[in-house]
């Protein structure tokens, strides 16, 4: 499983903005799959 796959499953319930922006800054995700992330996170939960 990639870093990514990995913060889509665990943000935000278990990982929070400062371990996706450590991520970014250690090179593991990109900014654009952070901002990603965060947007996926902010969308109403279809259903």
């Amino acid at each position: 499983m990639s870093v990514y796959e990995l913060a889509r499953k665990y943000y935000p319930r278990l990982w929070d903005d400062a371990r996706i922006d450590a991520l970014v800054q250690a090179g593991r995700l990109t900014q654009a799959e952070g901002e990603q992330l965060r947007r996926e996170a902010q969308a109403p939960a279809a259903g």
